[in-house]
């Protein structure tokens, strides 16, 4: 398995996914066709559980996402969970600079069931 990274660009997230556990998604995500993107970053995942580190921390940095990018980040979670689910130390850290961002953190933890670390960030 290799690392997974995808630079960032004007309507895309970077993606730094790495098989030492460190998952990083940071920027903008504002794209129309989300699956094109997002797949893939969800069969790496779906591949890491098979494999996990010893722990795995996922950092969202996000400033901005659409309604259908939010829908792959909680699939994101959701596909992560089953590492928590087998008592996996995972961490997971919502970086938030607008109030809607962290609500939307605050759902998706509400939601999919899993403990979130909100940090509050100056723009």
């Amino acid at each position: 398995m290799e690392d997974l990274y995808i630079i960032a660009k004007k309507k895309t997230p970077e993606i730094d996914f790495k098989k030492n556990g460190f998952l990083k998604i940071k920027g903008k995500s504002y794209i129309e066709n989300t699956k094109d993107f997002y797949d893939n970053i969800i069969e790496w995942l779906n591949d890491y559980i098979k494999e996990p580190a010893e722990k795995t921390v996922v950092n969202f940095e996000l400033e901005y996402f659409n309604t259908s990018s939010q829908l792959w980040l909680f699939r994101m979670v959701e596909t992560l969970k089953d590492l928590v689910n087998l008592n996996k130390d995972v961490t997971f850290n919502w970086y938030y600079t607008e109030k809607e961002i962290e609500e939307v953190g605050a759902d998706l933890a509400n939601l999919l069931n899993v403990e979130i670390n909100f940090i509050k960030v100056d723009n």
